[in-house]
């Protein structure tokens, strides 16, 4: 990790690498001038700082919108391409089933007619006449049915009797063809239009063929248009601004939706390209041959006909729907970004106008020069800890919308549950969600969140964290015995110990030297030796250092707040303060002692916890896997004033079956309770709302109600948790995970089942 300890570069002024490994007091005629030296740094720093988090405020979402934006991009290219596709298959199998029934016309029209000659069907003109219209009774497509003769004129159809022998098709382009000996037998028309009853249609016919092997004739089945045109309507319903055609493979247009009749796509046309090449069927992004519009098209030819379907849509109108969405996403990120850049800049002004306070105080008294440096520092760690916990409230709000719109989206749409982009925002909200951790932990305003800790497991991984911050020529190492149990610590709060005292002896050791981590079991005796009212199994981890080492007379006073050997202005005396405060949390203690490598050893005295006990938070409930399905068609009151947050948790909650009614407070949710024709079965409420009363009072007010709702309470506030918990309502911190919730809200379901059956 780049930045000197958990909460990046703002931990590492009070991460304090205070404690009695620093370098010892400079002369007394310098340190007014050193320590002059020293403040200023840390001003600048800290406005350094101030100025990175309002830049990375912009810079950030900016990065992260436009990931998403081009993630949103291309998913919406390939799904059009997908459907795109998916239509052109559709159509292909709508024509062939088309095709098959007119060859099976044009096969029963040439066994009606047989080999009889002209003269002979004129003389069955009433039979053969019959049987074609009974031929295409159940046929709408079909416009009409014809038996000519080899001079181009009808002998039968299904339309009139007697047939209009004064018709010459001889100009036809299916005559030309047929009357050519070697040719297909097979001919499908250009676009034509009835000479009989003036409507468009196309031809499909066959030659007929006599006895002796000459051109006798020929057999019609003439299709309307319309009838595809139709089909085609209906599919565009469900897909709009989609374009269907049917077309020959020398380009002519046979039938096409929208209803237009453009010019045939000229021979170079890549698609024709393409079908002379052999080519079943393909895809092509380009602009349209006729107006220039970009579009996304996909072809299909149909076998054994020498025609093929198109499907296309307009690259517009498939984008269309993404820059809505990107819109959306736009008016929700740049706001909230611009919001914690003025946050981050307002916070810079105040704290130079509080710099130059100082500084006007330092040059009215020298001599409480000291006293009032103390005082600066608890004010700066004070001050901090007010603006990162204020910004972690707004950042759990913003990675509840986040998480919340990512686990809808996997709901939504299941293709895209295990796509990448997903999990890299999920990867990229826990991230969040352990940051904003750790910046509370840093404030001392993050609830404790115990979990396991297996040390030959983690150990490896928080000294990849720390070898940056101690830099290149300090050597580290470590040593885990095997068989060492494990330990129930804060994960965040242990990250802080260890940067704390690596920090230490990096300055006592003057940035060159050794630092060792060696984590064994604890033998009775030796924790006999340092704790005798102690019993059970304990973990030690022993931190040495090849620095100067800590005289016997400190050994305790280094452990008290605020104490430093550290000139001022380089430390607040807090690290190892922290150090015995975790220690102590964990069921053991925190002693200096003599290192082997010269040095200081610090040793933490650490409970081991039972090989059984589970890998997981201690607060946390047991998984329920069968807790989603106990959700559906419950009632949900929904309190939450942020109305991102209540649009998104309101869509979670639907999506997991509940019926949700929301409210901006709790004094509308009262008023909701006491008037609502249909109680809901839980409430799910946000702690901190405007009105005359907060989440937890309005809890507290429901619980003393009989027959009240269970509620559950939800906050990115870390001391309203414990809060909230010391007065027994069920809290769930911002953000939280669909199971998290899913269980919380079953609990509370069961709680009111309880209750109402007693």
């Amino acid at each position: 990790m780049p930045e000197p300890g958990p909460a990046g570069p703002a931990a590492a002024a009070a991460a304090d690498p205070a404690g009695p490994n620093g370098a010892p007091p400079p002369p007394a005629g310098s340190e007014p001038a050193a320590a002059d030296a020293a403040r200023e740094a840390a001003f600048a720093r800290t406005e350094r700082r101030l100025n990175m988090v309002a830049w990375l405020a912009l810079v950030l979402p900016a990065l992260a919108f436009a990931a998403v934006a081009r993630w949103q991009y291309d998913e919406t290219l390939d799904s059009a391409r997908a459907q795109i596709a998916a239509a052109a298959d559709v159509t292909k199998e709508h024509a062939l089933k088309l095709f098959d029934t007119n060859e099976m016309l044009l096969q029963r029209m040439l066994d009606l007619a047989g080999d009889d000659s002209t003269e002979q069907l004129l003389a069955r003109g009433v039979e053969l006449h019959q049987r074609l219209a009974l031929m295409t009774q159940s046929l709408p497509q079909v416009q009409a049915l014809f038996i000519n003769d080899a001079q181009g004129r009808a002998v039968a159809n299904n339309l009139v009797y007697p047939p209009d022998r004064k018709i010459d098709y001889t100009d036809r382009s299916w005559y030309r063809w047929h009357s050519q000996p070697g040719r297909s037998p097979l001919f499908v028309s250009e676009r034509l239009t009835s000479r009989a009853t003036g409507e468009p249609f196309f031809d499909f016919s066959r030659r007929r063929i006599g006895t002796d092997g000459r051109y006798v004739g020929s057999v019609h089945v003439s299709i309307r248009p319309g009838y595809l045109i139709d089909f085609w309507a209906d599919m565009a319903k469900s897909q709009p601004g989609l374009r269907l055609a049917l077309l020959r493979t020398d380009g002519d247009f046979l039938a096409r939706w929208p209803r237009v009749v453009p010019a045939a796509l000229p021979a170079d046309h890549e698609v024709l390209e393409r079908l002379r090449r052999g080519a079943p069927g393909g895809t092509l992004e380009g602009p349209g041959h006729s107006d220039g519009v970009e579009r996304l098209a996909a072809f299909r030819r149909l076998d054994g006909y020498p025609v093929f379907v198109y499907a296309g849509i307009d690259r517009a109108t498939v984008l269309a729907g993404w820059q809505r969405r990107v819109g959306l996403l736009a008016l929700f990120v740049f706001p909230t970004a611009f919001g914690f850049a003025a946050s981050a800049l307002l916070a810079l002004k105040r704290t130079q106008d509080e710099l130059a306070a100082l500084r006007r105080a330092d040059a009215e008294a020298e001599r409480r020069r000291r006293a009032e440096l103390a005082l600066v520092h608890s004010q700066k760690l004070e001050a901090m800890g007010r603006l990162t916990g204020g910004v972690a409230h707004d950042f759990n709000n913003v990675l509840s919308i986040v998480a919340t719109n990512a686990e809808l989206l996997r709901r939504m749409q299941p293709a895209l549950a295990e796509s990448a982009p997903l999990a890299r925002i999920g990867r990229a909200v826990d991230a969040g969600t352990k940051l904003t951790r750790q910046l509370l932990a840093f404030t001392r305003k993050q609830a404790l969140v115990r979990e396991r800790v297996a040390l030959a497991e983690r150990l490896p991984a928080l000294l990849d964290l720390i070898r940056p911050l101690v830099g290149a020529t300090v050597e580290v190492s470590h040593e885990v015995a095997p068989g060492t149990g494990a330990i129930e610590v804060d994960v965040a709060e242990f990250e802080l110990a260890l940067v704390n005292l690596a920090a230490n002896a990096t300055d006592a050791m003057q940035r060159r030297g050794r630092l060792k981590f060696t984590v064994r079991p604890a033998a009775a005796a030796e924790v006999h030796a340092l704790t005798p009212s102690r019993r059970g199994e304990f973990v030690l981890l022993d931190v040495d250092d090849s620095g100067p080492g800590i005289p016997r007379e400190a050994a305790e006073q280094v452990f008290e707040p605020f104490y430093t050997s550290k000139p001022p202005g380089s430390g607040t005396g807090l690290g190892l303060a922290q150090v015995r405060n975790l220690c102590r949390g964990a069921g053991g203690d925190a002693f200096v002692l003599k290192s082997p490598l010269g040095g200081a050893r610090v040793r933490l005295l650490l409970a081991a916890l039972p090989p059984a006990t589970a890998i997981s938070p201690a607060s946390a409930a047991p998984r329920d896997p069968g807790s989603e399905a106990r959700l559906t068609g419950r009632r949900v009151l929904l309190v939450e004033d942020n109305t991102e947050v209540a649009a998104s948790t309101r869509a979670l909650l639907e999506a997991l079956g509940c019926r949700v009614q929301r409210v901006a407070g709790a004094d509308e949710a009262l008023l909701a309770l006491e008037n609502g024709a249909e109680a809901p079965d839980a409430v799910l409420s946000d702690v901190q709302m405007p009105g005359s009363i907060d989440g937890i009072e309005f809890a507290d007010r429901l619980a003393a109600r009989r027959g009240a709702p269970p509620v559950v309470l939800m906050t990115g506030y870390a001391d309203r948790i414990e809060q909230a918990r010391t007065r027994g309502h069920e809290v769930l911190p911002k953000p939280c995970s669909t199971p998290m919730l899913a269980e919380a809200l079953a609990r509370a379901f069961a709680r009111g089942a309880a209750v109402a059956d007693a």
